[in-house]
């Protein structure tokens, strides 16, 4: 799964952009989108030298929310946490992940607000932001000939369910609609093969 233009954009307005490498609130050199690790002292880069860094930055943590994570995330929640991890490190994310369920994690990740001991007014509006992404509705309708991480998704979870359809391509063909509409008719739910709220909700999503 990749971030969407939504989760870049709540890092984006987080994060903000210098080109000049600066010292954050705990006194670590960064530039760009909140870039650390390979700073120097009075560097200087480009507008799109500091989106290359972002995107760098965004697969490696993108990387860190598929391994950490124990469950089924939508895309809201996937950029949620890869926005958390952005800010706190893979470190932090693991520990926000490990042996909690969705519910549990929404409530902890707003324990993150502080930096060097003090809890910090930005980082409480960040976290509430997350969790506010978190928690809301990230699964678009899908039908037949839909593609992307969604449809990922719900085939993952109908061939959990006993209705296999196949590899999880992240396509809708017959196989997917076919397993879809077993589902909804087992489920007492109008057996259209199409995937809206009633049938996410089911879906336990």
């Amino acid at each position: 799964m990749k971030t969407s233009s939504k989760g870049i954009a709540l890092i984006k307005s987080f994060e903000g952009c210098r080109l000049r490498a600066y010292r954050d609130s705990v006194g670590v050199l960064t530039i760009g989108y909140g870039h650390t690790g390979d700073v120097r002292e009075g560097q200087v880069i480009s507008q799109g030298f500091a989106e290359e860094l972002l995107k760098a930055d965004l697969t490696r943590f993108e990387r860190n929310v598929t391994r950490y994570t124990p469950f089924e995330m939508n895309q809201n929640q996937f950029d949620a946490l890869v926005s958390f991890a952005f800010n706190c490190g893979a470190g932090n994310l693991k520990k926000l992940v490990s042996g909690r369920n969705k519910d549990q994690v929404a409530r902890k990740i707003l324990e993150y607000n502080k930096a060097g001991g003090r809890v910090l007014a930005g980082l409480t509006r960040r976290r509430q932001a997350e969790r506010a992404l978190f928690l809301s509705g990230g699964n678009r309708t899908l039908k037949n000939g839909s593609r992307g991480d969604d449809v990922k998704e719900l085939q993952r979870i109908l061939t959990k369910e006993g209705f296999p359809c196949g590899a999880a391509d992240g396509i809708f063909g017959k196989a997917t609609k076919k397993a879809v509409i077993e589902y909804q008719n087992r489920e007492g739910l109008v057996a259209d093969g199409i995937v809206g709220e009633k049938t996410w909700k089911a879906l336990g999503k």
